[in-house]
């Protein structure tokens, strides 16, 4: 084992399991894997600590332990690689996307899949390199593996609130356009969410978006937007 994956590993093991948050269960984040039990708190303290003990992890290093992570028996294991992920800003930016690629193939279950792809990649990051994000995200969206397929409209919801590049724009409504016709809630719930992240830049153009594809679109995505522009609540 990475001897870095084993030093994460033996701090997860370690630390007794939070107690108190009853949503957090291996049946509501849609896993199977072996499970600790901790908070997503804890696992990140554990991050945390790793990376002020390790302010000069190379670059090789930095990869080496995220994909040894993505390889691990545990949900805790799987789910590490996000703060790496975001306190690594230079390194993220030089991920080669067929890396990431290979790594959401290495997850199952909405919560794996979005702590990798929620927040971690931002709109200046897809737009640096539009050419190569809008290939990967139509091929993620066009996967045969259903987490992937989330991982395409996940990874679009901090970009789309937080510009008004009408690609974005444009490529999520694209995105939706192919899934919509799907009953999984992974893909309802994820279709929902990036319409109503997509109210904050776009609000003219996702309303009149929903009111023409209404029939079409998931129903708790019709609901759930409409709901959001009209009140600015989820």
């Amino acid at each position: 084992m990475n001897p870095r994956h084993q030093a994460i590993l033996r701090q997860i093991q370690a630390t007794e399991p939070g107690r108190g948050d009853v949503k957090q269960r291996p049946e509501h984040l849609g896993t199977t894997r072996l499970w600790y039990g901790l908070k997503n708190a804890q696992s990140r303290a554990i991050l945390i600590d790793f990376i002020s003990s390790h302010k000069d992890l190379s670059y090789s290093d930095w990869l080496a332990l995220i994909d040894a992570l993505y390889h691990g028996d545990s949900y805790e294991e799987r789910c590490a690689p996000r703060t790496l992920l975001l306190k690594f800003p230079r390194y993220r930016r030089a991920l080669p996307l067929a890396q990431l690629d290979a790594w959401l193939g290495c997850l199952n279950g909405w919560a794996e899949v979005d702590s990798a792809c929620q927040t971690v990649f931002s709109a200046g990051d897809l737009l640096a390199d539009w050419e190569g994000w809008s290939a990967l995200l139509q091929s993620l969206a066009a996967d045969d593996n259903v987490n992937k397929r989330r991982a395409a409209l996940v990874l679009l919801t901090a970009p789309i609130s937080q510009s008004a590049d009408p690609r974005i724009l444009n490529l999520s409504l694209t995105l939706i356009d192919r899934l919509q016709g799907e009953k999984d809630g992974r893909i309802t719930k994820a279709i929902s969410w990036l319409l109503r992240k997509g109210v904050k830049q776009q609000r003219e153009a996702i309303a009149a978006y929903v009111d023409a594809n209404a029939a079409a679109l998931p129903a708790i995505a019709v609901r759930e937007t409409r709901r959001k522009l009209a009140t600015g609540k989820k």
